[in-house]
C-alpha cells in the first residue's frame, strides 16, 4: 500500500514547514523587540510616508480635545483604566493623527470620568513611536455605546472605528506619546506582541512531531521487515 508511507511524507513536510515557519516568526519579533529598545533617530511625520512599527517620529500641531476617546478596560499594575486617545491636527487638509497619551486609573466614584483636559492653545511639537491600538481576538460588542457626548467612552475599537466617529479622515497608525513629567498619564509603552520564545516552543512542538513521525515510519518499517524474514 502506498498510501501510509505518502500521508507520513505529508505530515513530515507539514510539520517541518510549520516549524520554520515558526522559527522565522521568532526571528521577526526578535528583530521588533530589538527595534523598539535600540529606539533610534526621530524623524518629521509626512502623511504620504510609511513607517516601521516603533519609529520615533516627531510631529508640530494642535490637539482636537473636544474629540478624546477613553478606551475603557485597560489594566496597568493590576488596576483598571483608559488609554486617552486625543486627534492632532498637524495640517487642515492632512488626515488627523491618533495620539495615545497614555493611561489614567478608573475614578472611584461610579460614573465619572477622569480629567484628561490638556492644552491646545498653542502649537505643541509632540515625540513618539508609530504604534496601534490595542486589541483582542475576538470584540465583546460594539466599539461604543454611546456617541452623542464627548470624551467617548470605547471598548477596544479600530483605527476605522475612532475615524468614523470623529467623521474624519485618520492615519492608519498611532502615535504612542513619549513619556513627560507633565503628565500624569502613565506612558510605559512595550511591544504588543506575543515574544519570541513562544515561537520558539511552537517550533519544537512541530519538529517533535515530525520527529514522531519518523520515528513511527521506523518502527513500521523494522516490523514489516522482520516478518518478511
Amino acid at each position: 500500500m502506498l498510501l501510509p508511507p505518502l500521508a507520513g511524507l505529508v505530515l513530515l513536510g507539514l510539520f517541518v514547514t510549520l516549524g520554520l515557519w515558526q522559527l522565522d516568526r521568532a526571528a521577526e519579533k526578535r528583530g521588533i523587540s530589538d527595534s523598539f529598545n535600540a529606539g533610534g533617530d526621530y524623524i518629521e511625520l509626512s502623511a504620504d510616508a510609511t513607517y516601521a512599527l516603533y519609529q520615533p517620529l516627531q510631529v508640530s500641531g494642535r490637539y482636537l480635545v473636544d474629540r478624546q476617546f477613553l478606551l475603557d478596560n485597560i489594566v496597568q499594575d493590576s488596576r483598571l483604566g483608559y488609554y486617552v486617545i486625543t486627534p492632532f491636527e498637524y495640517a487642515v487638509d492632512k488626515p488627523l493623527l491618533l495620539v495615545n497619551r497614555g493611561w489614567i486609573a478608573r475614578e472611584t466614584e461610579q460614573g465619572r470620568l477622569p480629567d484628561i483636559s490638556v492644552s491646545h492653545d498653542e502649537e505643541q511639537v509632540l515625540r513618539g513611536r508609530a504604534g496601534g491600538l490595542p486589541r483582542v481576538s475576538i470584540r465583546p460588542g460594539p466599539p461604543f455605546d454611546n456617541t452623542s457626548s464627548w470624551p467617548i467612552l470605547a471598548v477596544w475599537p479600530t483605527v476605522d472605528d475612532l475615524a468614523s466617529a470623529l467623521q474624519r479622515e485618520v492615519l492608519s497608525f498611532v502615535l504612542l506619546a513619549d513619556p513627560d513629567a507633565e503628565t500624569a498619564l502613565v506612558r510605559r509603552w512595550e511591544p504588543q506582541q506575543m515574544g519570541p520564545m513562544r515561537h520558539l516552543g511552537y517550533a519544537f512542538q512541530w519538529f517533535a512531531l515530525a520527529l514522531t513521525v519518523v520515528v513511527v515510519a521506523f518502527v513500521l518499517y523494522r516490523r514489516k521487515s522482520k516478518s518478511r524474514e
